[in-house]
Order: structure tokens, then C-alpha cells, then sequence
């Protein structure tokens, strides 16, 4: 769920709703050019950095030097160490040497590709930017900008057959100063907003116990004014656009008093295919996991165990991923055997689901592994009341409270009970009541502080605390990762009396939630519920929905199989590669095994000598020929034997057997863990499907309350959800019952 203000929240619950936004953002980028192109050697100072240029670098690090009006004292530049740093300097981008007032700067790019066409160009420069400067290609072609007042320089200039490109600079901004460039892009941004888009889709789908890779599919119609995205146009936009350009999708909706449009990010995909006619232009963009189609194959059995994250990381390299979120828990759980051979996606999958976690790509396009569930924690206080429980916070029923003189707190409607004269052993179901009470300013002399800890370290987006009859007036949470901490969190929204949190704390095992006073004089800090993972603010209404929900009961699950897989030696030897090769000396080729294989030997005409193994896997083998000619080759070789065992979880008498193969899983421990998560997930059994007034801040895999006459407080999780934009929003949510 993405956070939004109350102003927001109220308003898209009213019966009549304003005006709904959009706002699309993608760039014309050679991707080629961007990936390959390198700044040739050039007058630059020492601290230079030109290797990441043509990256996602920002104008967040400067050093300071004495140049005219540019150094400043407010904290946000660096000191240039003395001499050559032996640490390295910190990457400040690109800086000429001499100023510019001294004599014209010229730099070369080399894109390092064949000569290719390309549309515009984008240049960061900082805030001291040049104003007159000329871009000459190598085929002579010469663009001259002059009078340039803009620090993130962009021109939709077209250049073509091109290799490299000079860039010649003559006059900066503040005249006795350095040339910096911060970034480099090959291209342009376009931006659309409401008057361009006559119509959009956004589906997204995540299976909550990874069953399924997870999609998230986007098409927009937009009306292609002057022929703008037609094919044949020479100036068309649609003639630069590849596969896999980015595009960032945002939602915007009016707030009723201010006026003022509240933004929220939809996405950030990757365009997939488009289309065009003399009256619109649509695009297609997809999630970054339909690119990820390469197989994986170099799975090995490892007798001593290898970690989840470790594996995981070795797929997103192979997939040539370098920005993800692999949940720390993975680190301490280990698996035997060897990945299948599979594409590098679903190997993802097959990982997320042995460790219980769900795959995703976030809202800023980050591929995340997060774990599904809440690992144990166990909550402790700095001091407590004699008939508290603080332990009892972390379950979600219902406490009793004891009615006490406190400022405004008891209320006699029957639902407070007297404190018995000797509480020890004849407590009730309490919560957390702190021993300290708030003076007349309803400040503490110490604060109360609760503290939750977890026996893994985890991430979550919320948390969820629920008060009694006395409410804090302030709350502080630090979040600490092996003793050291990992955030300070002033809490800013409305303290109510049963409230959610939203907001990202990073990687924490460790949770101190401080109570800075009370909104009553003279009380204590009563808690009856906190949690963290599966909390919900968003309740859909009937008033929510378009269409009545229809309900789904799947077919009844009697018993959950998890096997738990064993690979163990002992097959005799046998041929596993029997072909004739035409082969030159010093030729390598690649052979790939059907089933997890080991001990491998090869052949050459019944000879080893003229053939030699580069390097092996459980399922392939490369080898390295000596000699020319038509030869016999083989490869010997042993398959494992797998050997099953099974973790069961009994859920009624009557059903289905549902058999869960993951081939990772070669712990019971792990197995029986995965087969009680899976039959949680199998223990409800049905499902929803309704049409929405559209709510762009909800998110696949959240839990929501979802209205229903016949049960209060139902939670449904979304797996499927679609937001549609013409002019205004509509929706569509499939979500899953998560209590039986």
C-alpha cells in the first residue's frame, strides 16, 4: 500500500470524487551507444571520474575549489584531500582541468558501436552549466547551442551515422570556472499528461507463495498529434524507440480544498512493443522479468550447503541484474542441491518459494526478494505496570483493561474491570501498560519504550499498533540491525486510537518504539496490539465497488506434500554424450545434461588425449579440442540418485492432495516450514472478483479489509490488480481469503 495523505484518503471514499491524473515519462535511449560508449582520454583533473558517466550517476558529490561563484559553505561540498587520496576520491563525474576563460575544452566520446543513428542527447552539467558550446560528429555533422540556460541540458537533434561525438565548449555560466558533467544520456524525455492519453491499463499480478513468475503488463493509447509517432515520419519518435526503453508511469488525483494533485508512482517498466496509426500511438510496457529468458544451467550439488542469497545473487548476475533486494534471512538458510536447469526467472521463483518468500519487482522497478511471513519476535519494556502483559501485544485479541483515576481514561459501560487488591497471579488478558505515569504536561520523566525483537533480520513497509483508552502524543521508532541502528523515525501522522504506519524500515531485527508523552495528563501508555508485515489501514467498501463481488470456493485440499530431495552417488558410469563433431584445434564446445550429473570423463575417438574439460556443472561440460578433423566423442559420466522424502501437513479429511516440488529443498526442517506456509495459504480457499472505483496506491500482495455481510473485518490479500485510466480512475482486484 502506498502511503498517501488523509486528505487523499478521505476524498477517494467520498461518493463523488475529483479529477484523476496521469503522468508518463519514458526516454528515446540507444541503449547500445549507452551501454558501450567511453570518454577518451582528455585534459581532466586527478579527482575525475569518467567511467560512470553514461550511468545513473546524480550531481550529489562536489568538491569544492576556488572558482567564481561556486563554493559553498553550507555543507554540501567536499574538501579535496592533500595529494593523491590512496582511498580514491569520491565519484564527482567528469571536471576539466584548466577553466574554461583560459581556452576552449574539447572531450570525445567514442560510442565504441558501428556508425548508428540516435535522437537528441541529454547532458547533466550541474548548476555552473555551459552557455555556448558546439556537438560535432565524426561525419562532420555540427550542432551548435549557444545562449544555454538550462543545468540538465536535452536537444531532440537527430544524429546519424555516427561513432563518436566531440564535444567543443567555449563560455560557462560563471565565467572563471570548471566544465563538470555529471551524466550522459543518448536520447531524450517525452512526457505526457492527460491531454495526450486518451486511455491506459495497468495489471499487475504476484502469487502470495510464488507459484507464478510475477507480470505486470501496461498499455497506453495516445493521440499522435501531427503524425508524431508515425513509422514513416522521418522526425517520428516511434523510429527511436527499442525494446526495453524505460518508462515511469505516475497517478495524480486533485485534493478537494487545496487544489493541489497528490502524486503516486505507478510504475517503472520496460516498453515491450507499439503500433501507430494517423490518430493515436499505443505502447505496450512490460515488468523486468519477461527479459530475464536466458537459461540458467550451471547448477552444482554442494555436500556442505550454499546459501539461498548466494544462489540468488548468482542468478541476478547472470541475468545481468545489478540493482535487487534479497531478503538478509536467505543468508543463514542453506539448500544441497543444484538449481535445475531453468530460465534465470524461474530459478528466482524456485528460490523465493524454498525460503518462503514472495518475488517482485517494486514501484521503482527494484527486483525484490521479501520473505511472506512474520519470523518470531518477542516484545520486552522498560518498566511496566503490575497488571501488564507486554509479552501479549504481539497477539491479536481482545485485551481487557482495568479502570484506573487517570486523567479521562475510565469509562463505565461496562467494558473496564476493577483491579483486584492483589493482582499478582490474577491478572487478566492485558497489553502493555507502562509503569511510568505522565505529569500534568503529560510528559514522562522516562519515556516508556517497547521493545520488539525478531529472531531474523527482515524489511516491512508498516507497522500496526493498537491503543486502549489512552492515546501517546508522540511516538519515536529506531529500528537497529545487530546493535547498531538503522533508523530514527519521528512519527508525523494523526495518532488514533488503532493506526497504521506507513513507512519503509530497512533491514532490522531489533524495533524500540518510544512514547514521548500523552495526549491526556496524568496517564500511562496503554498498548493492546502491535504488529509489523500484514498490517492494513484500507478497508473496501461496498461503496468501493462497482460490480458485486463474485465469490470463488476452489476444490477442497485434504493434505500439503512437501518432498524433501536427497542426491546421493553411487550409479555406475554410463554415456551421457555420444555424437560425431567436426572440430578445428583449439575449438571449445558446449554440452548440456538432461539430469543432474558429476564425474565426468571425455573421449575422442576412445582416446582422451586430444580432448580436455574447460569447465563443468551438474548439467553441462565444455571441452577444449587438440586436433582437426571428424571425430567419435563422448562424454562419461554418473547421474545422482534422488532419493524423496515428504513433509506433510493434514488440513481435513476429505479434499485433494496438493504435491509441492521445489528441487532446492533438501532440509526438513525447510520442507516442513514450506509445507506449513502453503497450507496457510491452502487453508481458505477462496477467492474475489469485483470491479473498483480504482485505487492507485493499492499494491499487489497487500491485505485489506474487505467489506462482507456476513464476516467483520475479513482480510482478502490482492494478487491481481488492474488500475484504468480514461480521464478518470476505474480498477479490478482478484484477492484471496487469508483467514479459513
Amino acid at each position: 500500500m502506498q502511503k498517501v495523505s488523509n486528505e487523499y484518503r478521505e476524498s477517494m471514499k467520498s461518493s463523488l470524487r475529483e479529477r484523476g491524473y496521469i503522468m508518463l515519462s519514458f526516454g528515446l535511449v540507444n541503449q547500445e551507444a549507452q551501454a558501450k560508449a567511453r570518454i577518451e582520454k582528455g585534459n581532466f583533473t586527478r579527482y575525475s571520474n569518467t567511467s560512470n558517466i553514461f550511468g545513473k550517476k546524480t550531481d550529489d558529490t562536489i568538491y569544492a575549489t576556488l572558482e567564481e561563484n561556486f563554493t559553498k559553505v553550507d555543507g554540501s561540498m567536499f574538501f579535496l584531500p592533500r595529494g593523491t587520496s590512496a582511498g580514491g576520491y569520491y565519484d564527482t563525474g567528469l571536471v576539466s582541468n584548466n577553466l574554461i576563460s583560459d581556452g576552449q575544452f574539447s572531450l570525445t566520446i567514442n560510442l565504441n558501436i558501428l556508425p548508428t543513428d540516435f535522437r537528441g542527447i541529454t547532458i547533466n552539467f550541474g548548476e555552473n552549466y555551459p552557455v555556448n558550446f558546439d556537438i560535432v560528429s565524426d561525419r562532420g555533422q555540427k550542432v551548435e547551442f549557444r545562449d544555454n540556460d538550462r543545468e540538465e541540458f536535452t536537444t531532440e537533434e537527430v544524429f546519424e551515422n555516427t561513432s563518436k561525438l566531440t564535444l567543443v565548449f567555449y563560455q560557462m555560466k560563471n565565467p572563471k570556472s570548471r566544465l563538470r558533467i555529471y551524466s550522459i544520456r543518448f536520447g531524450y524525455g517525452l512526457v505526457y499528461y492527460n491531454d495526450s492519453v486518451m486511455a491506459s491499463s495497468l495489471e499487475s499480478y504476484v502469487s502470495p507463495i510464488g507459484a507464478d513468475i510475477p507480470q505486470i503488463d501496461f498499455t497506453v493509447t495516445l493521440k499522435n498529434y501531427d503524425k508524431y509517432f508515425n513509422v514513416d515520419n522521418p522526425r517520428s519518435a516511434i523510429n527511436f524507440l527499442e525494446t526495453g526503453q524505460e518508462m515511469d508511469i505516475y497517478y495524480g488525483y486533485q485534493l478537494p480544498e487545496s487544489g493541489e494533485i497528490e502524486w503516486i508512482r505507478g510504475n517503472h517498466l520496460l516498453c515491450s512493443e507499439w503500433e501507430s496509426d494517423d490518430y493515436s500511438a499505443t505502447i505496450r510496457c512490460q515488468d523486468v522479468f519477461r527479459s530475464m529468458d536466458t537459461e540458467y544451467y550451471k547448477g552444482m550439488y554442494n555436500s556442505a550447503g550454499k546459501s539461498y542469497f548466494d544462489l540468488a545473487v548468482e542468478i541476478l548476475r547472470e541475468a545481468g541484474q545489478t540493482e535487487y533486494y534479497i531478503d538478509p534471512r536467505l543468508k543463514h538458510l542453506y539448500s544441497k542441491n543444484p538449481i535445475p536447469r531453468v530460465k534465470c526467472k524461474e530459478a528466482l521463483q524456485i528460490i523465493a518459494n524454498a525460503c518462503r518468500c514472495v518475488l517482485s519487482q517494486s514501484r521503482t522497478g527494484l527486483i525484490q526478494i521479501k520473505s511472506n511471513f512474520n519470523p518470531a519476535a518477542t516484545a520486552t519494556s522498560n518498566g511496566e505496570a503490575p497488571y501488564s502483559t507486554v509479552g501479549s501485544v504481539l497477539n491479536n485479541d481482545t485485551k481487557d483493561e482495568y479502570a484506573t483515576l487517570a486523567t479521562g481514561y475510565t469509562v463505565v459501560d461496562g467494558g473496564m474491570f476493577f483491579l483486584p487488591r492483589n493482582v499478582s497471579g490474577r491478572k487478566l488478558n492485558t497489553g502493555f501498560v507502562s509503569s511510568a505515569q505522565s505529569d500534568a504536561n503529560g510528559k514522562f520523566a522516562v519515556n516508556p519504550v517497547l521493545t520488539v525483537t525478531q529472531e531474523a533480520i527482515c524489511m516491512y513497509y508498516g507497522i500496526k499498533l493498537v491503543f486502549g483508552n489512552s492515546l501517546p502524543s508522540g511516538i519515536v521508532v529506531r529500528t537497529y540491525n545487530t546493535g547498531n541502528l538503522v533508523e530514527e523515525y519521528e512519527v508525523e501522522e494523526e495518532i488514533k486510537k488503532d493506526m497504521v504506519i506507513l513507512h519503509n524500515f530497512d533491514d532490522f531485527d531489533t524495533m524500540k518504539i518510544e512514547f514521548t508523552g500523552t495526549a491526556e495528563p496524568y496517564n500511562r501508555i496503554v498498548l493492546n496490539h502491535f504488529a509489523f508485515g500484514d498490517v492494513t489501514n484500507f478497508t473496501m467498501t461496498k461503496g468501493d465497488m462497482t460490480s458485486s463481488p463474485k465469490a470463488i470456493k476452489q476444490e477442497v485440499v485434504k493434505e500439503v506434500v512437501v518432498p524433501c530431495y536427497s542426491y546421493q552417488t553411487g550409479n555406475p558410469e554410463e554415456s551421457l554424450v555420444s555424437e560425431d563433431v567436426t572440430v578445428t584445434a583449439g575449438e571449445q564446445m558446449t554440452f548440456y545434461m538432461g539430469a543432474a550429473s558429476y564425474g565426468y570423463r571425455v573421449t575422442l575417438d576412445e582416446a582422451a588425449s586430444n580432448v580436455s574439460i574447460v569447465a563443468s556443472g551438474n548439467y553441462y561440460i565444455t571441452v577444449k579440442f587438440a586436433v582437426a578433423g571428424t571425430f567419435q566423442f563422448e562424454v562419461w559420466g554418473r547421474r545422482y540418485k534422488v532419493v524423496e522424502r515428504y513433509a506433510t501437513v493434514k488440513l481435513r479429511e476429505r479434499g485433494k492432495t496438493v504435491k509441492w516440488e521445489n528441487p532446492l529443498i533438501s532440509d526438513m526442517t525447510m520442507a516442513q516450514d514450506l509445507a506449513d506456509w502453503i497450507a496457510d495459504y491452502y487453508s481458505a480457499g477462496i477467492e474475489y472478483e469485483y470491479t473498483t472505483r480504482g485505487n492507485p496506491e493499492i499494491d499487489v500482495n497487500d491485505i485489506v479489509y474487505q467489506e462482507n455481510e456476513f464476516r467483520d473485518n475479513m482480510k482478502v490479500t490482492v494478487y491481481r490488480a488492474t488500475i484504468n485510466f480514461n480521464q478518470s480512475f476505474s480498477g479490478k482486484i482478484t484477492a484471496r481469503r487469508v483467514e479459513g
